[in-house]
């Protein structure tokens, strides 16, 4: 059984904090075997991630974009997709430039795309964040119970933006060829799914402040 946390953030995000190498780190002392750094609308992360990686770690390349719609990942890319665009847009950008599209925080308020859109883009993806460490307990039970109602497999990160908190939530993939080209596979067939522990609400609770604060920052603009 391989574990990743398919959603962590580094320094290179606007609201993120760490090196790669940091957090990769973290998640070794944790057990985990990989990870995809999906930074806000930047590859930069997993571009150095790889370049410095041990031998025995998985990165898969990614990015979490900003569409429209709200937030999209895109796993197995090494450029960067323009942000802003529909949701159903952005999916094709992805998997025009090889990668496969995963939607994260599904219910979040500001930042995810909601289910009506889930109901356009379904048939194009294989997978929805199905837990995230930095969304309720509740919500990532409610976001399951969707991904099953759609027939789609699931992915877990921690969403972390901070190293201490990488490998909170992870993907779960039961195989041991850790091969980059076989765990895409796996997510393609709809065979993953994702699990963890929540992120302390001390710690979202920081989160959340931060993020309104940027966010009126930015001047009434999401990340």
């Amino acid at each position: 059984m391989i574990k990743l946390d398919l959603h962590v953030h580094s320094q290179y995000s606007e609201d993120g904090a760490g090196h790669p190498k940091d957090i990769m780190k973290q998640l070794q002392i944790k057990g985990l075997q990989g990870m995809a750094i999906t930074d806000h609308n930047s590859i930069e992360g997993s571009l150095e991630a790889l370049k410095i990686k041990p031998k025995d770690f998985i990165i898969i390349p990614g990015l979490e974009i900003s569409t429209a719609d709200g937030h999209l990942i895109a796993l197995g890319v090494k450029e960067n997709i323009p942000r802003e665009l529909s949701v159903e847009e952005t999916v094709d950008k992805i998997i025009d430039a090889g990668g496969i599209a995963v939607v994260p925080h599904l219910f979040r308020r500001m930042s995810g795309i909601k289910k009506e859109k889930l109901e356009i883009i379904y048939k194009k993806i294989p997978a929805i964040e199905v837990f995230n460490g930095c969304s309720l307990p509740e919500t990532n039970i409610k976001t399951a119970k969707v991904a099953k109602e759609f027939n789609l497999g699931g992915t877990g990160g921690s969403d972390a933006h901070d190293p201490s908190y990488a490998g909170y939530g992870h993907t779960v993939i039961e195989s041991t060829d850790m091969d980059i080209d076989s765990i895409l596979s796996e997510i393609i067939k709809k065979k993953t799914w994702g699990t963890g522990t929540t992120i302390p609400l001390q710690v979202r609770r920081d989160r959340m402040l931060k993020a309104i604060k940027q966010f009126f920052q930015r001047g009434f603009k999401r990340i």
